[in-house]
């Protein structure tokens, strides 16, 4: 089966943007792929209850804007074909964004009990709603956004297999679990173009 990365960018609150992906194989075409990826996002940020999906922990100036499909050759990792689809969907959060370097993590794991065993990747930022008062991510959103993830896999299943794809080996696993913990990440590229306003005085 051929190996794809489907790719989700779009926009944080303050204006820079985020990317994170995942990898699959299939049997079907480019396109095909990357339909489901599509109906993957719509899925996650829907969840299979309105109102329980990853949609309804970040704000409305949380924007996604276009998901990719890239065909990958496995022994090379280089990129043969790729389709590009915009596809606008925000969040639904009332509640101020937390900072756009502050992520929720998705960690993929496979049979293998080694580094190369585990992959991630990284949530745009939740609305500050979503924390609890030590700052950890709360208990209920915490099942919400694992059932959303599960149904958002589960509709994808007929179109192919997630994978961990080892740049370094060029193999690729099958991904048999996620979780995601109750504590936040960061990613300081997502504020590279905010600008910082500063307030100063003079010392005493």
């Amino acid at each position: 089966m051929a190996l794809y990365q489907n790719r989700f960018m779009g926009r944080c609150a303050s204006g820079d943007q985020f990317t994170f992906s995942w990898w699959c194989t299939s049997s079907a075409t480019t396109a095909s792929v990357n339909a489901a990826a599509v109906t993957w996002i719509d899925n996650l940020w829907s969840g299979e209850t309105a109102g329980t999906g990853y949609g309804s922990m970040i704000t409305a100036d949380v924007v996604v804007s276009q998901v990719n499909t890239g065909l990958i050759t496995t022994e090379t990792g280089q990129q043969q074909e790729l389709i590009e689809t915009a596809h606008s969907i925000a969040g639904s959060a009332a509640d101020p964004a937390m900072p756009a370097d502050v992520a929720l993590v998705v960690s993929l794991r496979t049979d293998v009990a080694n580094r190369s065993g585990r992959g991630r990747f990284y949530l745009p930022q939740p609305a500050s709603a979503e924390l609890t008062a030590d700052g950890r991510f709360n208990q209920t959103s915490q099942g919400n956004l694992i059932a959303a993830l599960a149904y958002a896999w589960t509709g994808f299943t007929g179109s192919g297999i997630p994978v961990l794809y080892s740049r370094l080996n060029r193999v690729t696993t099958t991904l048999t679990k996620f979780d995601v913990g109750d504590l936040f990440d960061t990613q300081r590229r997502r504020e590279n173009k905010v600008l910082e306003n500063r307030m100063s005085e003079p010392m005493p």
